[in-house]
C-alpha cells in the first residue's frame, strides 16, 4: 500500500488462518470459565506483580472485567480494566468478521498506511500506560 493511498483497507482473504475467530473462541472460553467459576469474586490476588510490591500490574483486573463481560456488563468490565475491555471487544468484531466469512473459506484482513499504523502502534502503546495509570489511581 502506498503512503498517500488508503488509509485502511479491509478485505477477505483465503488461505490464511482464522485468527480472530481463534482469539475469539479463547476469549469467549476464557469469560465463561471466569464465570461460571465466580474465579473473579476469589478474595487473593493472582497477580505476581500486586502479590510482591503492592502495586497493580498494566493488566490487573482483567480477569474481574472477564467476569464483568460474561454478565454483559459492559461499563462495569471497564471500570475494572478498560484498556482489556477494549482489546476484547476489538477482538469480538474481527472474530465476527471471521465467523461470517469462515463458509467461503476466507478470513478477515485490515491493512493500514505506514502512517496510520503508526499513529496507531503510538496510540495503543499510550492508552495502554494511560490505563496502568489509571488502575494505579484506582487501586486496582
Amino acid at each position: 500500500m502506498r503512503e498517500g493511498g488508503e488509509a485502511v483497507r479491509v478485505s477477505a482473504v483465503s488461505g490464511a488462518p482464522p485468527l480472530g475467530l481463534i482469539f475469539g473462541a479463547i476469549g469467549l472460553l476464557a469469560a465463561v470459565a471466569v464465570g461460571l467459576l465466580h474465579v473473579d469474586r476469589v478474595p487473593l490476588t493472582f497477580c505476581v506483580v500486586k502479590g510482591l510490591s503492592g502495586l497493580p500490574c498494566p493488566t490487573c483486573g482483567s480477569t474481574r472485567a472477564f467476569g464483568r463481560l460474561f454478565e454483559l456488563d459492559i461499563a462495569g468490565a471497564l471500570a475494572m480494566n478498560p484498556f482489556t475491555t477494549l482489546v476484547v471487544v476489538l477482538i469480538a468484531g474481527w472474530a465476527v468478521g471471521d465467523l461470517v466469512l469462515l463458509p467461503r473459506r476466507r478470513t478477515l484482513r485490515v491493512a493500514f498506511s505506514p502512517s496510520l499504523g503508526r499513529a496507531l502502534r503510538i496510540g495503543a502503546f499510550v492508552a495502554f500506560f494511560a490505563n496502568w495509570l489509571y488502575l494505579l489511581v484506582v487501586g486496582r
